[in-house]
Parts: structure tokens; C-alpha cells; sequence
């Protein structure tokens, strides 16, 4: 997980929100509501990945009601509550459910820069109690997300210890950026070559 920056909101949102205004029948209108602008704008400025597990999004994605829409109706068409989740089972929105905790970070609103850490084997550990707690109720150690994590991060770590005495085809190497789960390749790079 790493901050995002939202972009401009859409304006079928504006509409359906002004159109709406935090009525009961928003439920029914966010079923019958276009999610095409939304969750296009919304893959573009998460790089096409999961806000919560930073996995590649599919064919197939969640728009997320970070605070549950069942909270407060007014929240159904808040851009500002949106997020894009994958919707593999066992992790991010799918486990997050109709679910609110206090201590869970939106990351178009709280940069969680430190919170987590991660390994070269896939794990993550928080680094807090909130931050264990996160990873818990997203599903973010989940035995699917591990693996990849594992397989991208001990294919990049192989990586640049073999080219530890190439300089320049290191520096070439580590301006590639990260398809797949930003925060934990830049973390290992860093403990890698000790930056």
C-alpha cells in the first residue's frame, strides 16, 4: 500500500451525487449507476494496480466503498470514499467485506509510508499494531499474495546482488519501475544495496 494521488473527480459522479443527495434509495442507484468513467480514472491513477495489495488488477475489479456506504448514505457517491480493489477471494475488498475499522488508512487520503514492512520470502509485518491489524483484515499475508510477492521480490533481489559488481548495469537495471507492488520492490532494492 502507497499514498495515491486522486484525480479530478468525474462528473457522472457529481451528477448521481447531486441527483441522489444521501437518500436510502443511493443503494439502489449505485447498482443501477455507469462505473465505467469511475473505475477507469481510478485504474489510471493506481497505476492499474489494487490500492490495498498493489497486485495487478484483472478484467475484473472492485470499486470499493472504503467506509461502507451502509455507514452513511451520503458516502454512495463520494469520490473522496472511492477506491479500486481486485476481487480475488481471501484479500483487500473481498475481505474487508461491509466492514469499518478507525485504525484502516484510505490511501488516496493517508500515506502509509513505514507502516509495513516486507521480505524477500513474500511475508509483510506491520510495524505497528494498527499496521498487523491492517494486513490481518485485508488479507495482505494471504498465502496468493505471498507467493507473488515471493516470486517477484527473490527474482529482483537474485537480480542485483549478480549485478552488484556491474555499476552501470545496475543503475540501468533499478531505473525499470515496479509493475506489481511498488512499495515492497523499493523496499527491497533499498536493504539490498544498502540505500
Amino acid at each position: 500500500m502507497h499514498k495515491l494521488n486522486r484525480p479530478t473527480e468525474p462528473v457522472g459522479l457529481v451528477q448521481a451525487r447531486r441527483a441522489y443527495n444521501g437518500t436510502p434509495s443511493q443503494d439502489v442507484a449505485w447498482k443501477n449507476f455507469e462505473k465505467d468513467e469511475i473505475r477507469e480514472e481510478l485504474k489510471q491513477a493506481q497505476s492499474s494496480l489494487c490500492a490495498y495489495c498493489e497486485v495487478a488488477l484483472g478484467s475484473t475489479t472492485r470499486i470499493d466503498h472504503f467506509k461502507p456506504k451502509r455507514l452513511n448514505y451520503a458516502l454512495t457517491f463520494d469520490w473522496d470514499n472511492l477506491v479500486l480493489s481486485c476481487d480475488k477471494k481471501g484479500s483487500c475488498d473481498i475481505r474487508k467485506g461491509g466492514k469499518f475499522e478507525n485504525y484502516w488508512i484510505n490511501p488516496y487520503s493517508t500515506d502509509p509510508v513505514g507502516m509495513f514492512k516486507f521480505y524477500s520470502d513474500g511475508q509483510i509485518k506491520g510495524n505497528s499494531t494498527n499496521a498487523q491489524n491492517i494486513i490481518n483484515d485485508f488479507g495482505l499475508d494471504c498465502p496468493r499474495l505471498e507467493k507473488k510477492r515471493e516470486g517477484i521480490l527473490t527474482s529482483l533481489k537474485q537480480t542485483i546482488l549478480a549485478l552488484e559488481n556491474e555499476p552501470e548495469a545496475l543503475d540501468y537495471f533499478l531505473q525499470e519501475e515496479a509493475v506489481m507492488f511498488p512499495t515492497a520492490y523499493k523496499q527491497i532494492i533499498d536493504k539490498t544495496i544498502g540505500a
